[in-house]
């Protein structure tokens, strides 16, 4: 006969605030994605704002991984040339953030659709949360696929998707949260 024993409170209580946190990003993914909808404009130049920033960091660690690292001389040039790169279209972007948005709209589309595959098979990987990762999966999956079947259609409706993209997310993610903290007692 086997006998569990409780888990010790330290590991309880570290379970119960993964728990926490996971409502906590719920509710701010939530009212991020209730913001991109009352606010479109804003949020469109927001988000190739933080591309642009993004694109420059990258650029920026890509040189520094380039002379800093000990590889050979082709892997250091591919790295100084990708890292001016990334630097030059960070600063594109960040000069010119509407004209962009449709670069930015396609790398949106795609990671949508790659995260929503990728969920998608977790879910029948794990059994916990299947029904929730399904479904994370298919908006997911709809939504980039939208993206990148209709980019012209898309580009109008961007910060409506990532608007219902966050909120559902968020509300996953507070679900799942209050799933993790039920699971372990106090």
């Amino acid at each position: 006969m086997t006998t569990t024993t409780p888990a010790p409170a330290e590991l309880r209580r570290d379970v119960r605030q993964v728990g926490t946190l996971l409502i906590v990003a719920g509710v701010i993914g939530t009212i991020a994605g209730i913001l991109a909808l009352v606010y479109p404009d804003v949020t469109l130049l927001a988000l190739a704002l933080i591309a642009g920033i993004n694109l420059l960091l990258l650029g920026a660690m890509s040189l520094v991984d380039a002379f800093s690292s000990d590889g050979d001389t082709t892997t250091r040039v591919l790295a100084v040339v990708l890292g001016l790169l990334g630097i030059i279209a960070g600063l594109i972007v960040m000069r010119r953030p509407g004209e962009s948005l449709l670069a930015v709209l396609l790398v949106l589309g795609i990671w949508l659709v790659v995260t929503g595959i990728v969920d998608f098979i977790r879910a029948f990987a794990v059994v916990e949360y299947r029904a929730l990762r399904l479904l994370t999966a298919i908006v997911d999956v709809v939504i980039g696929g939208f993206i990148l079947a209709l980019p012209d259609e898309s580009l109008k409706t961007l910060a409506l998707l990532v608007g219902i993209a966050f909120i559902v997310r968020g509300v996953l993610s507070v679900v799942r949260g209050f799933q993790v903290r039920k699971a372990v007692p106090a």
